[in-house]
């Protein structure tokens, strides 16, 4: 059986070979060779797994210090996942695992992943009892951190039959802090110097997550365009 390299073409014997290969040769590759194949996700869809991720994350945030956080969604689109990412300097694509993977790092991965998720406080929840705040640690003072998103196709095969579902994985350092209302105390998070929206008066707006709807969405993309 002959194993084929889908971005150049050469072919191996082994299929450890084919990812020896691809891990060398295509390491930063972006080219995904089924592109035309994919088709163009509906609005209802993206919103509905953008929605996915901001909740999947705000359940994992916690009040605890420096913790790993993982989330899986089970059954996620590819053109999904494509649509999301494709277009990010970090995108990678190996076509010999069928993964893709995309990372974001510091306060820019922060700001871009506010635009990608159409929702500026996904990375953050707050306990205005305890002036507590459980967050996604993008960057403090020592270093900056990654939030890594990979997907990957799982395949079943059953009676003669090829079954296949994407998965998709996301990986984050969460961290909490104190903050304050005064105004003699600009450090609203400790350790952590990017910061959630803050009024003229430096008092801190307590916003909860809101699912947006498709009509919701829509109806706001209209009087943005006005």
């Amino acid at each position: 059986m002959a194993f084929i390299c889908k971005l150049c073409q050469k072919t191996y014997s082994l299929r450890k070979q084919v990812l020896a290969h691809e891990r060398t040769k295509h390491r930063n590759n972006k080219i995904i060779p089924h592109l035309h194949l994919l088709l163009q996700p509906s609005f209802e869809q993206l919103t509905t797994y953008q929605d996915a991720f901001i909740i999947l994350i705000k359940k994992r945030l916690g009040f605890n210090k420096h913790f790993s956080k993982r989330l899986l969604i089970n059954v996620f689109p590819e053109n999904i996942f494509v649509h999301l990412f494709q277009s990010e300097p970090s995108f990678r694509y190996n076509s010999a695992l069928k993964k893709y993977s995309c990372t974001f790092k510091g306060v820019e991965g922060e700001s871009r992943l506010k635009q990608i998720l159409n929702y500026k406080h996904w990375s953050y929840q707050q306990d205005p009892k305890t002036k507590t705040t459980g967050y996604v640690l993008l960057v403090n003072y020592e270093e900056s951190y990654e939030v890594s998103f990979i997907w990957m196709q799982a395949e079943l095969i059953k009676n003669n039959r090829s079954f296949q579902c994407g998965t998709v994985t996301c990986a984050f350092i969460t961290d909490s802090g104190e903050f304050t209302e005064n105004k003699e105390n600009e450090q609203l998070f400790k350790n952590h110097i990017s910061t959630p929206e803050i009024t003229n008066n430096n008092q801190l707006i307590y916003r909860h997550i809101l699912l947006r709807s498709p009509l919701q969405q829509l109806i706001l993309n209209q009087q943005n365009n006005k």
